[in-house]
């Protein structure tokens, strides 16, 4: 009997084609399509290769009887999704394409990506798609579409599928739907028995606790009683210029209070009692971890979190960024550092600071805390873009461009001063900073922000004349309202949802 070719699944159509190229020695990969769905087929050392596309989840968790009103549903079963969902059609025609591809393939590699989500698609296609073959499947495990990658993941396959990550995404996705269909069909059910009108309500594993912090902190503010408090405000003249003193405490409770400090300093002459310099290291920062990229996007951008994850699929699937969806601040030196730094130096806008990083010597990045054993923290490829990169990609690519160089940078030296200065026993600070040398602040410009406040040099005894004094009422404020970032740092710290699904909450 003939023997078969051998069929990688992919998790999407760009992956599907990177992979094709990259894995193809004899000749460039041929595009083919069954109904409309392209497939690759190529030739390496002689044996014939056909990567498919799975189109992100084909097959998803569905109740094994009763309608859309049937409550409680603790029965259930494993479906492709066009039979489970409306709107979903195409799924259809994929799955009809695969079992087509898998029926003359005598071998079977599972490509998708390398965590739990990739890991479960993967599963489910050689499942039920290819007919019982995930326990003969192989696997390859990569973080970049990099053709050096990808030679390197097969080259060195696993041999047998990642059960253990695609087990934690089949228990996953069957308790997010048991909770959320029991809970969201309890509500609507109950609504429609108190009001007679019918709404269609969700809720959910995630969901609900992230909505409750939303209320809680909406509770909180509507509920919030301002206080009244007042602030010593404060300028002198010092070698010439106009300096803003602090008052020794922040807050005065009350107006007679305020009013006495003004009367005992307004026009008078203090004197410095003492004066502090310190020298302070700033490290470089960590690598980025999807969390922090979204959260710099948003700060810089207003991206919102789904917006910079799409965003950062794009650059991942035209092979410009490793894979984003990584909870790890780490970077290997097995990436290699000196390979992705020449890469990046062909690139005009970061030549001469990939040069630069280059002509340190030993290549030793800053690492965070944080560790994913699936892939390392967000970082370039140092390919070149094929194709020019719209506004938002842009953007996001120069982020991670800078926040990598900025990694293997010294660090920062800042000099912060602070003058204690005496008013008929009130006491003032007046306080300077400035840069001294900015080592990796250089490489992260425009994406690092620190004031610069130069102050003369002044000694213990000198006099500074008060020019003006005031008190300024105020009131204190509730806790500002979550934004995208915040909130998504705050699922973060409670563990609610996944890296993969945070943005999707959000």
């Amino acid at each position: 009997m003939a023997r078969g070719h051998t069929l990688i699944i992919a998790e999407k159509f760009d992956a599907a084609e990177r992979i094709a190229s990259a894995l193809s020695l004899d000749g460039p990969p041929v595009k083919k399509t069954y109904r409309g769905i392209p497939y690759f087929e190529f030739r390496r050392n002689g044996r014939k290769f056909v990567v498919a596309a799975a189109m992100g989840h084909l097959y998803t968790v569905t109740q094994e009887r009763g309608g859309r009103d049937y409550y409680p549903v603790f029965t259930f079963r494993w479906a492709p999704r066009h039979l489970a969902e409306r709107g979903a059609r195409k799924v259809k025609t994929v799955i009809a394409a695969i079992e087509r591809l898998g029926k003359k393939a005598s071998e079977f590699i599972n490509a998708t990506d390398y965590d739990v989500e990739g890991s479960l698609i993967g599963y489910m296609v050689l499942k039920y798609a290819c007919g019982g073959k995930e326990h003969e499947a192989k696997r390859m495990k990569f973080s970049t579409l990099t053709p050096e990658e990808l030679n390197q993941a097969f080259e060195n396959l696993m041999p047998r599928l990642d059960f253990e990550l695609a087990e934690a995404g089949r228990t996953r996705h069957e308790v997010d739907w048991l909770y959320g269909v029991n809970l969201s069909r309890a509500l609507i059910l109950s609504v429609t028995k108190q009001t007679n009108k019918h709404f269609t309500l969700s809720i959910g594993r995630v969901q609900g606790p992230t909505l409750k912090l939303l209320c809680e902190r909406e509770y909180e503010i509507n509920s919030f009683v301002p206080t009244p408090y007042w602030e010593i405000k404060a300028k002198a003249s010092v070698g010439g210029s106009i300096f803003e003193l602090e008052y020794e405490v922040d807050r005065l409770w009350s107006r007679e209070e305020a009013e006495a400090v003004v009367s005992a300093c307004k026009g008078k002459i203090g004197r410095v009692v003492q004066v502090s310099e310190r020298e302070v290291r700033r490290l470089p920062p960590e690598p980025f971890d999807l969390g922090s990229l979204q959260r710099e996007a948003y700060r810089f951008f207003s991206f919102t979190p789904r917006r910079t994850l799409d965003i950062a699929e794009r650059l991942y699937l035209n092979a410009l960024i490793s894979y984003p969806r990584t909870s790890s601040q780490k970077l290997p030196p097995t990436i290699n550092y000196q390979a992705i730094l020449e890469g990046l130096a062909k690139n005009p806008s970061y030549h001469q600071m990939a040069e630069e990083i280059l002509s340190l010597g030993e290549l030793k990045p800053r690492q965070g805390r944080k560790d994913d054993p699936a892939h390392p923290a967000i970082y370039p490829t140092g390919e070149q873009p094929q194709k020019p990169l719209n506004k938002d990609e842009a953007r996001i690519y120069d982020l991670i461009v800078r926040r990598f160089l900025a990694t293997f940078a010294e660090p920062s030296r800042r000099l912060t001063v602070k003058v204690l200065i005496d008013v008929d026993g009130h006491r003032f600070l007046l306080s300077g900073r400035r840069t001294l040398a900015e080592g990796w602040i250089r490489f992260y410009k425009p994406y690092v922000e620190f004031e610069e406040k130069p102050l003369p040099k002044l000694k213990k005894g000198e006099e500074v004349v008060l020019k003006e004094v005031e008190s300024v009422l105020k009131f204190t404020e509730p806790p500002p309202r979550f934004n995208p970032a915040s909130l998504l740092k705050a699922m973060e710290e409670l563990e609610l949802g996944t890296k993969a699904t945070r943005a999707e909450i959000i």
